[in-house]
């Protein structure tokens, strides 16, 4: 399993840490031009997108992030993180970037909340792909959410590697340790060579997490 592993890790570093090669311009444009000399003030009746809709329901967030990431739309997967997830990762020049499969399977399963005030929660999926031999690998990932004041969003991941050792935890709103946590984890599949030919299998996860405060 140590390739599918590995493959995983990989997945998360190119998802996370593209370098920002160019900023958004589309959202500037438009307030100049509404706000521009001549422009009438008109107003209208704010219509919710897919983004808005998912982020009252922390299952429909993760839903629309893992279709996003399949499909390898990148403004979708970035809407859908914590505003600090979106700060943090621009202050460090990295953008998200899906790579994309079409040959990806999910699904979601319930949500556990970890606080009293339901204001962070837990996520279960699965998820399944083929690999570069052709074998189908599944993925139990945990993913963490924080309710901010526009919804629910996207606050980092949880999978275990090794089984009944603590989860690798992916702070999306930290990406520097995110980054040292996914060399860390490469480093340790590399020294235990943790190559066998069984079957794949699937690689639970931990509702454990750092991110739970």
């Amino acid at each position: 399993m140590q390739g599918s592993k590995h493959a995983w890790l990989l997945l998360i570093a190119i998802v996370f840490f593209g370098c920002n090669q160019s900023d958004n311009p589309t959202s500037t444009a438009q307030n100049d031009s509404a706000n521009g000399p001549g422009s009438d003030q008109i107003v209208v009746e704010t219509v919710k997108d897919e983004v808005q809709k998912a982020s009252q329901d922390p299952k429909a967030v993760i839903e629309l992030f893992l279709v996003s990431l399949r499909h390898g739309d990148a403004t979708t997967t970035s809407r859908l993180l914590t505003t600090k997830a979106r700060t943090e990762t621009a202050k460090h020049d990295m953008v998200v970037r899906p790579p994309g499969s079409e040959t990806a399977k999910f699904v979601v399963g319930q949500t556990i909340y970890t606080t009293e005030t339901h204001d962070i929660c837990h996520v279960e999926s699965n998820w399944t792909d083929v690999d570069d031999a052709g074998r189908r690998q599944t993925y139990e990932i945990v993913w963490i959410l924080r309710k901010e004041h526009a919804g629910w969003a996207v606050a980092g991941m949880a999978t275990e590697l090794f089984s009944g050792e603590a989860p690798l935890v992916m702070n999306f709103e930290d990406p520097l340790d995110m980054l040292a946590q996914q060399q860390r984890a490469e480093l340790e599949l590399t020294r235990r060579g943790n190559a066998t030919s069984e079957s794949p299998q699937v690689m639970p996860a931990s509702h454990a997490s750092s991110l739970n405060r």
